[in-house]
């Protein structure tokens, strides 16, 4: 973790391991599992967890940041993932949004890579799944635009880092991205502080789904590189957003904020501000269409 001083990482990496330890032996919650239906004429989301999500975006399919498996190696998953790599149909994309570990997970991309059409990386990330074998790899570089035969996909620069490990000092991107298609659009934030790429894309793009984490805040320190809920929100509102599914809470313990803070934080900020009906906070294994 970058951005916390030496005797801080030290305590956060203590407390985060003990956490760890603790919630190995519990039990992992399990909910309910909702049908996917594939429809040419809906757009529709399903939640895996943390960023994991799986769109219908008018019969395209599009899986972000797949990690389906119970341990990143460390910690161990709270929240079961909502679907397993067999229970998911066949994938026209995979969009990772950076190479932190709880992004881009090789055991899940091996269950993915034999019903995965194309992979989209940050610009210098390929290298990492050349030993997969995905029929098509694309990087793309901030404030990109690429046209796909289903629909076009901008990518931005978020507030955050893309190094996988500490010690590798290779200049790796890390990207938000804009999807369009059928006028529509859905904003897939992957990690990222408050700040004014928000705004910017808000007064570019028309933004019907915002994808935004929530989680990962505390200690404090850790807002220079993930937004709280209240960041989330004000995001939301920057991007002129229709809708919002939060995401990045509840599923691992990878920092000191309870599991179960941000989304009842979350359900306040939406009572207070009237926007129950706006907010879409899915368990893993919900779906919504819009």
């Amino acid at each position: 973790m970058p951005l916390l001083m030496h005797q801080e990482r030290l305590t956060y990496q203590l407390k985060l391991l003990w956490n760890g330890l603790k919630g190995a032996v519990k039990p992992i919650i399990k909910h309910p599992k909702q049908p996917i239906v594939i429809k040419q004429d809906e757009v529709s989301v399903w939640m895996i967890g943390h960023a994991s999500v799986l769109i219908n975006f008018f019969g395209t399919t599009i899986l972000t940041d797949p990690v389906l498996v119970t341990w990143l190696p460390f910690p161990r998953r709270i929240t079961d993932a909502g679907y397993k790599a067999s229970e998911l149909p066949e994938i026209d994309y995979i969009l990772i949004s950076h190479v932190h570990l709880d992004h881009l997970n090789m055991r899940s991309l091996r269950r993915l890579v034999h019903k995965t059409k194309t992979i989209v990386l940050p610009k210098n990330c390929s290298d990492l799944i050349e030993e997969i074998g995905f029929r098509k790899v694309v990087e793309m570089d901030w404030e990109s635009k690429l046209q796909l035969k289903e629909f076009a996909l901008y990518s931005f620069k978020p507030i955050h880092w893309g190094e996988r490990y500490p010690w590798q000092r290779r200049k790796r991107a890390y990207n938000s991205y804009l999807l369009q298609k059928n006028g529509k659009s859905i904003f897939f934030c992957g990690d990222s502080a408050y700040g004014e790429l928000f705004k910017r894309v808000g007064s570019q793009f028309r933004t019907d789904l915002a994808l935004l984490p929530i989680g990962a805040y505390s200690p404090a320190t850790l807002r220079k590189v993930h937004m709280d809920p209240f960041d989330a929100m004000q995001a939301f509102y920057d991007l002129g957003a229709s809708y919002m599914i939060p995401l990045h809470w509840g599923n691992f313990r990878i920092s000191l904020e309870s599991p179960d803070e941000p989304p009842r934080i979350m359900d306040r900020i939406t009572q207070l501000t009237n926007s129950e009906d706006l907010v879409y906070m899915l368990k893993n294994g919900e779906s919504i269409t819009l």
